[in-house]
């Protein structure tokens, strides 16, 4: 599981695995139509990591003047069986460790910064909610997302990474 949260955190992984979540699958040509903003060198690279991974799969090859194109999907159940307390534990761990590295890589490697200009925000809030009120509000939130997650590069346009974490509270 550590080694999928390492392949499966990287930006343009996780662009190409929330697109075969989309779609339920596609060629390079397809996902590469889709994310025109990813150099086609480093996709096909971000692919091969994926595929070699245990991530996405070939679901089928066709034969195109004198190349194959390879249809990919998601694996069910990436890295085996279902992932246990201790793995779902390093999943988070390092997704928090990803996200904590893209800021501090924000702000020392760009001295004119502006968070504000950018957009940077962080909230938390406690609710008192029951599983059928919590389930009903994430799936709005769902819903909200689900608007704009189609959306292709275009002028102004730029990748925002939105990461929400539900947890318990401390007494």
């Amino acid at each position: 599981m550590r080694d999928f949260a390492k392949i499966a955190m990287n930006p343009v992984r996780q662009r190409i695995i929330q697109y075969l979540l989309l779609n339920g699958k596609g060629t390079a040509g397809e996902i590469k139509e889709e994310l025109s903003d990813i150099p086609t060198a480093s996709l096909y690279r971000h692919i091969k990591i994926l595929l070699e991974g245990g991530c996405i799969e070939v679901l089928e090859e066709k034969k195109i003047r004198g190349t194959v194109e390879k249809t990919y999907g998601l694996i069910a159940q990436p890295m085996g069986a279902a992932p246990g307390q201790e793995e779902v534990a390093q999943l988070i761990q390092s997704s928090l460790m990803s996200i904590m590295i893209s800021f501090r890589q924000y702000f020392s490697e760009n001295k004119e910064a502006d968070p504000s200009k950018d957009m940077i925000f962080m909230s938390a809030s406690t609710l008192l909610l029951t599983e059928a009120e919590f389930m009903e509000m994430t799936g709005r939130m769902g819903a909200v997302i689900n608007d704009y997650i189609h959306n292709k590069p275009g002028q102004g346009r730029q990748p925002r990474r939105l990461t929400m974490i539900s947890s318990p509270c401390e007494e």
